[in-house]
């Protein structure tokens, strides 16, 4: 009897332990490339729904996604990303990081928007600002953990624009601009 005993004890112990020391849960969705949808459009949605089955499984710790989205850019490029979540205490996705990279360096981090959020939501936003991307292929990465077994969902835009570069006709008007400012500086000199 004080055997059997003792391996059923000893049975539902590495059974507890098991589970007690269970790797967080991974959520995340496969790669999305947006490429097709930035050429064509110039700009392309985001997004995601994630709800849990178990509820042991919500909370910082026991989940966490990391979904990815690719684009290839065939030249320098201005961008601006923006994504935004609504969290509260029995439901929501917690968003722990935005940001875009390019051979797995990071190019651009995201940074939350309290000013032009509310205090039950979370916007994050970045954009290029006066350093376009040049043209090469990146990838904008959404990270985070279901709050709840309810679930949240995420969505969001990511836009390009071609990087303004100046007509050779403008430079030319330049030159000729400058050029007749010296003739008028010379003549003004030599009268």
């Amino acid at each position: 009897m004080k055997k059997t005993f003792k391996s059923l004890l000893l049975t539902f112990l590495f059974a507890v332990a098991g589970v007690a020391s269970a790797a967080p849960i991974n959520l995340s969705a496969p790669g999305t490339d947006l490429s097709a949808e930035l050429d064509d459009y110039s700009s392309a949605g985001i997004g995601r729904t994630i709800k849990l089955s178990n509820g042991a499984q919500a909370g910082e710790g026991n989940n966490y996604f990391k979904d990815l989205y690719t684009f290839t850019t065939p030249t320098t490029y201005d961008l601006s990303a923006m994504m935004s979540s609504v969290l509260n205490v029995s439901s929501g996705l917690h968003i722990s990081g935005f940001s875009l990279l390019s051979g797995g360096n990071y190019v651009l981090i995201g940074k939350k928007d309290v000013l032009h959020s509310l205090p039950s939501s979370q916007t994050w936003v970045f954009d290029s600002g006066k350093t376009p991307l040049s043209a090469g292929t990146y990838t904008l990465a959404v990270e985070g953990y279901v709050n709840s077994t309810v679930g949240g969902s995420y969505s969001g835009n990511i836009a390009v624009a071609p990087a303004a570069v100046p007509e050779p006709a403008t430079l030319g008007m330049l030159l000729t601009g400058l050029g007749l400012v010296g003739v008028i500086a010379r003549r003004r000199k030599q009268a």
